[in-house]
């Protein structure tokens, strides 16, 4: 990305991390990581995780919908490279809407955070996790 497109991008975001910081800083800089190019692939079950959350949902959908506007509102032809992180991150953002009733897309993510819950015991006792303790 060019020097402009890194301006752009502080342009557009201003201020936005203090409305989404409870999506946590970490999950935050995924998002960021993927605008500027990089591919995460846990980035994928944290929004499956965010999007299924009874307090959260609400709040990562907002984000989903912002990043859409800001994609949107951005001059694609000036910043091209932007304009693809941005895409990028709404294909991650979008994924767990788009999958909801895919059984083998929550088989899988089930997974992935039972075993995260397993290895952490500070995951297990938050009760946003203890739903992955239950069998499929």
């Amino acid at each position: 990305m060019i020097s402009s497109e890194y301006t752009e991008y502080d342009r557009l975001t201003y201020g936005m991390e203090l409305n989404f910081i409870a999506l946590t800083p970490l999950f935050m800089g995924y998002c960021e990581d993927v605008i500027f190019g990089e591919e995460i692939e846990d980035l994928r079950y944290y929004c499956f995780h965010f999007y299924n959350d009874n307090y959260l949902s609400h709040l990562y959908q907002k984000l989903s919908y912002r990043i859409e506007r800001l994609y949107k509102e951005m001059d694609s032809s000036q910043f091209p490279n932007l304009s693809n992180g941005f895409a990028n991150l709404l294909i991650y953002l979008k994924e767990p809407i788009a999958r909801e009733n895919d059984q083998e897309y929550k088989a899988v993510n089930f997974v992935y955070w039972r075993n995260q819950v397993l290895q952490d015991p500070a995951l297990a006792h938050n009760g946003s996790f203890r739903k992955y303790l239950i069998v499929l």
